[in-house]
């Protein structure tokens, strides 16, 4: 049984603001406050938009491509396994020296709204909800009320990025992100798992 509280948990740990707003206080460090306020606004806003045209049009097209809730449920279990395990091994060895780069000409999309906000495992998780929610305005209004919620955090918690960091300091998101890494791979083996039983090729002793 898919619930509301289950759907808000996969996307606050696949879209939320605990990967957000450290990426951004870093994007934004030097940043006038002005400065600052603007992105988080322009970037949530790209963010919902690109969020809302692969919940309410790729999901079309993922039919069309015969892609089914179970194929969108194992390849997000394996991206979202890949991440995690990324994450988890930056955490237990020495960060890299940050190497100089050009700044981007659409910091607004790229890289805060894609991959920061709306990351990989993030679109898998919104087709799969959206897909299961096809034929069920009820369900459909809840996916998309739940992912603007998810947004919406994001937004205050990048406007509020420069308190938040101050107050908590990079450390204790550090290690939110590398709790929630573990929580992201438990998810993921689930999703694996869910998938090949649902498809007679996994069965449990």
């Amino acid at each position: 049984m898919i619930t509301p509280a289950f759907i808000f948990t996969v996307f606050m740990l696949t879209l939320g603001p605990v990967r957000t707003v450290p990426a951004f206080f870093a994007m934004t460090r030097d940043a006038a406050p002005a400065t600052m306020r603007a992105l988080a606004l322009k970037g949530t806003a790209t963010a919902t938009a690109i969020s809302l045209v692969i919940a309410l049009v790729m999901t079309g097209v993922a039919a069309s491509w015969r892609v089914s809730p179970d194929d969108l449920r194992l390849a997000g279990g394996i991206l979202l396994f890949a991440a995690s395990r990324e994450a988890i091994g930056q955490f237990s060895r020495p960060a890299a020296a940050p190497q100089p780069a050009m700044p981007p000409a659409h910091p607004a999309v790229t890289p805060l709204a894609i991959p920061t906000i709306v990351t990989p495992w993030g679109v898998t998780a919104i087709l799969f909800f959206a897909d299961l929610a096809f034929g069920d305005s009820l369900m459909l209004a809840t996916v998309i009320g739940i992912l603007l919620l998810v947004m919406l955090l994001n937004l205050i918690g990048m406007m509020l990025a420069r308190q938040i960091i101050s107050r908590l300091g990079t450390m204790t998101f550090q290690v939110l992100g590398w709790i929630f890494a573990v929580l992201q791979a438990g998810l993921a083996v689930d999703a694996v798992v869910s998938s090949l039983r649902n498809r007679a090729l996994f069965h449990p002793v």
